[in-house]
């Protein structure tokens, strides 16, 4: 157990690295692409390289009959759609706003803001009968405290962009309990397949109603589109799938809050983002409250 524990606190080591890193194709694909038709691109493309995996993890687990007893979920498709279709609803939003918000801040800064839902699902829990204790809290005051210190407000379009994170970080928590409450009932990788389809599908239509994307733009963004649609949604999502299992949840918070960290040496390392020591400090105090947080509820909130 001890070795697959380390296993699957490797692969959500990876996970989180692909996320983070994800910011900098992210602002880069901004150049080329309007927002909406890029997240259209990078979720129906994502969706749909699920769908083999999906089977081939079904197929390993049918090997595997001893795995998987005691929890009844549902694995048919038709079943699953309902669920997968509310999150993908709540997917779109909180990408919306947060592939808008990249036309004004930085790869790193949208990173660290995103991370802050971590901190508001175990809140927003409250009103669905959910327990915290005194460490979310304080958690929240920290990152609330850093997020003040990162925040520039001499530069209003950052701000505004800041704000459009900030936001996106409220609806991405509200999908992460939506999710908490379905995987019980329904298979996880089938809702997340469905999610991710009926995001791109929603991304679509309202890109063609407020956007004049053109399939050159698309071309002209093919490897942000690419490393979105593999690495961000089909191999990160499969492989936090996989390593929830056997990862302690003590761990595994901790390691999803490095997130915000790799986004920040990526926006560094790859577009030339610095930080001066105002926003460093934020940044500092917003990853001590994510971790003073979830140190204080490892045992789980909502899980």
């Amino acid at each position: 157990m001890k070795r697959k524990q380390v296993q699957a606190e490797i692969l959500l080591l990876l996970a989180a690295l692909f996320w983070g890193v994800a910011f900098v194709p992210q602002k880069i694909a901004m150049a080329d692409i309007e927002p909406l038709a890029f997240n259209a691109w990078r979720f129906i493309l994502g969706g749909l390289i699920l769908v083999p995996i999906v089977y081939w993890l079904s197929s390993r687990r049918d090997a595997q009959p001893g795995e998987g007893k005691g929890r009844q979920v549902t694995h048919v498709w038709r079943a699953c759609l309902p669920g997968g279709a509310l999150l993908g609803f709540w997917l779109f939003l909180g990408s919306a706003l947060q592939q808008v918000s990249l036309l004004y801040t930085t790869a790193g800064r949208a990173g660290f803001i995103t991370g802050f839902y971590l901190l508001l699902v175990p809140v927003i829990g409250l009103s669905l009968g959910y327990k915290t204790n005194r460490w979310t809290w304080v958690g929240i005051g920290l990152a609330l405290f850093g997020l003040y210190w990162l925040a520039d407000f001499s530069e209003e379009s950052q701000l505004v962009g800041d704000l459009m994170v900030f936001a996106s970080a409220f609806v991405f928590a509200i999908q992460v309990l939506t999710a908490d409450r379905l995987v019980k009932r329904y298979d996880a990788l089938r809702l997340a397949c469905i999610q991710f389809l009926i995001c791109g599908l929603l991304s679509a239509v309202a890109s063609v109603f407020t956007e004049e994307a053109t399939l050159q733009s698309a071309i002209d963004a093919a490897w942000p589109i690419t490393y979105m649609m593999i690495f961000s949604t089909a191999l990160a999502f499969t492989f936090q799938l996989l390593a929830q299992r056997y990862a302690a949840p003590s761990h595994a918070t901790v390691i999803m809050s490095l997130e915000a960290v790799f986004a920040l040496a990526a926006g560094w390392l790859f577009l030339n983002e610095m930080l001066n020591t105002t926003e460093l400090i934020g940044c500092g105090l917003m990853l001590a409250g994510m971790l003073v947080s979830h140190y204080g509820n490892h045992s789980g909130t909502h899980h």
